[in-house]
């Protein structure tokens, strides 16, 4: 698709939308933000996310992973920004033309859209519960956080209010619409969507970055700002528009595939922080359904309320919480005896729940915990997909000829990296100065899980 070449970046809505507010970022340098985004930033119910660390304790394994879904949010309006700058610089007039076309849209479409966008982007974590995913499968009721982030964003007493008040009517629902996704959101405003939560998408990036940072190590790090560069628009068949890739943009997209995979294995599935999610889990199942069952309670539990709790059923608690709070307080986790690759197959977990049986059997004193991992990499069509399964996209790359490929077609990395990780694990109660005992039971469980025929 020719780009245009030639076109003014968006008018910003009024006086109050220009981005007269900066705040330093050790990622992307600073943040730039308008009044009206600031009284959504200093709303309470954002303001908490200060208190809600990103990669909940993984601190346990990589001492500096103690930053927040605040400063992670903050950085995905950024990155949101300059994606849909990006494309507005080569692709303006198409997208004013079908952003016209949404309700609302007429006076002033761009505007519209790069606002609705960032929000979009500065919201799309804010109904995470205290520790973000580690617990949310017993504090949102398995419901997870983007349902409970809907709720907040549309809810005239919740953000639902403020946002219409700062931007105006009808504002906090397109936000909730594309947050949704899908069917619920005008199908023009796909393209919002997928820049926030797409294949390419400002969230991943913003948090492989952030969390490569933080956490000392290089796996998420990769060529971004590149990659924005790269970003084109492709009409599909019917007209629709979607988000493309540029070929010169192959190998940092390739890159970010890379990071996804290496920060799954090496940091969000690694095996001590496994464990000390499991612990979380336990701990916050013991208060029962009623410690979550408003949103208000919800909201309240922060990670500085939820460690105070946690170091005071250590200390003076009584039966489960006492005991899995302890576990956390004093880092006192159970080992690791078995496991398999990191792209377990149907068998392999299958063999493993065999092996787990063969260890309670052989070392009934023992208790033991299995664990299953798993994450996508990505959700690209393959040529040798047989067809095309729900959820694979078929991404565009657009040649220097302006002929459209799909990046499943072209990139050899891609198809040699798993689509999926996938672990199983079993973990043990042995203690730290039994070394002989932990040898002895992993190597059972190594000779067992042999004999099955599963894969290392």
């Amino acid at each position: 698709m020719k780009a245009t070449s030639s076109f003014r970046q968006p008018d910003y809505l009024t006086e109050n939308d220009f981005p007269r507010y900066r705040i330093r970022c050790p990622i992307h340098g600073f943040i730039r933000f308008s009044e009206n985004e600031r009284k959504i930033i200093d709303h309470w119910i954002f303001r908490r996310l200060r208190h809600i660390r990103q990669l909940a304790l993984t601190d346990m394994v990589y001492p500096g992973a103690t930053h927040t879904r605040f400063e992670h949010s903050l950085g995905v309006m950024e990155l949101t920004s300059q994606a849909f700058d990006q494309l507005t610089a080569k692709h303006g007039t198409l997208l004013e033309d079908r952003f016209n076309k949404v309700a609302g849209f007429e006076k002033k479409p761009l505007a519209i859209a790069r606002q609705l966008v960032r929000m979009v982007g500065l919201l799309h974590d804010v109904g995470h519960a205290c520790f973000s995913h580690a617990a949310e499968s017993v504090i949102h009721s398995g419901q997870g956080h983007v349902a409970f982030t809907i709720k907040l964003v549309e809810g005239e007493e919740f953000l639902g209010g403020e946002l219409d008040k700062a931007f105006f009517a009808g504002f906090a629902e397109l936000v909730g619409k594309v947050l949704h996704g899908g069917a619920v959101m005008p199908p023009q405003l796909k393209v919002l969507n997928d820049l926030v939560s797409g294949e390419m998408d400002a969230d991943r990036s913003d948090y492989l970055l952030r969390d490569s940072l933080h956490c000392g190590v290089e796996y998420g790090r990769f060529d971004y700002l590149r990659m924005i560069q790269c970003l084109e628009l492709h009409e599909a068949d019917g007209g629709a528009l979607e988000i493309a890739l540029n070929r010169d943009g192959l190998h940092t997209f390739e890159a970010l595939i890379l990071a996804r995979y290496q920060m799954n294995t090496q940091v969000y599935f690694h095996r001590i922080r496994r464990i000390f999610d499991y612990y979380l889990c336990k701990f916050f199942a013991t208060k029962g359904p009623q410690a979550y069952d408003t949103p208000q309670k919800i909201l309240a539990l922060t990670d500085i309320p939820a460690i105070a709790m946690i170091l005071r059923d250590a200390e003076g608690g009584q039966g489960e919480q006492a005991k899995w709070a302890a576990r956390i307080r004093d880092r006192n986790h159970h080992r690791v005896v078995h496991q398999t690759g990191e792209d377990a197959n149907a068998m392999d977990l299958r063999h493993s729940g065999t092996v787990l049986q063969r260890l309670k059997g052989q070392f009934p004193d023992i208790e033991f915990i299995p664990d299953r991992a798993s994450s996508s990499i990505h959700k690209l069509l393959l040529p040798e997909d047989q067809e095309q399964e729900a959820g694979l996209v078929a991404l565009p790359l657009i040649e220097s000829s302006g002929e459209a490929n799909y990046l499943g077609e072209r990139s050899h990395i891609l198809k040699r990296v798993p689509r999926r990780f996938q672990v199983a694990r079993i973990f043990a109660d042995i203690s730290r100065d039994n070394n002989e005992l932990l040898r002895t039971v992993r190597s059972f469980a190594l000779n067992e899980y042999r004999k099955l025929g599963g894969r290392s």
